[in-house]
């Protein structure tokens, strides 16, 4: 019996963990970090927050996410095996921002390990969204998202 117990578990991880990965492929989001052109900003194993929604507010992304900027977008995400399931999106770690829409950028805190940066944008529906980034060159990301933030 125990083992038919185990066993069932770890169908059903699996079975999570393709739903997922299904999922983001299905949405154009990224399992392995894209290479991108034009990169204006990039750190890697960076942490990160969103008030997404309460879960969202309650669980923070420690040291798991990539964050870039191109030439109009800011990209955030979790490392592969934290973007399978659903944890991106159940935890709000998961960021395509246009330029266009980023309503606010400021640095919010600065310590010995980097600096965290706050990014409040909007949604095409509508509804704000605050992103905090802790990254190891707040200046170089303030620079970048202030450039898109004009186009």
């Amino acid at each position: 019996m125990f083992f038919k117990l185990i066993a069932l578990g770890a169908i059903f991880c699996c079975a999570l963990a393709t739903g997922s990965v299904v999922y983001r492929l299905h949405n154009a989001k990224p399992i392995l970090r894209p290479q991108f052109a034009e990169l204006r900003f990039s750190e890697t194993w960076r942490s990160g927050r969103s008030d997404r929604s309460l879960l969202a507010r309650l669980v923070s992304a420690n040291h798991i996410l990539w964050v870039a900027v191109t030439k109009d977008t800011l990209h955030v995400s979790p490392h592969i095996p934290f973007n399978l399931m659903f944890f991106a999106e159940g935890f709000g770690w998961d960021h395509r921002v246009p330029g266009r829409t980023i309503l606010e950028i400021r640095e919010s805190e600065k310590n010995s390990l980097g600096t965290r940066v706050a990014i409040r944008y909007r949604h095409r529906t509508g509804v704000e969204e605050l992103l905090e980034l802790s990254v190891a060159d707040g200046p170089g990301l303030l620079n970048a998202l202030q450039e898109i933030q004009r186009r």
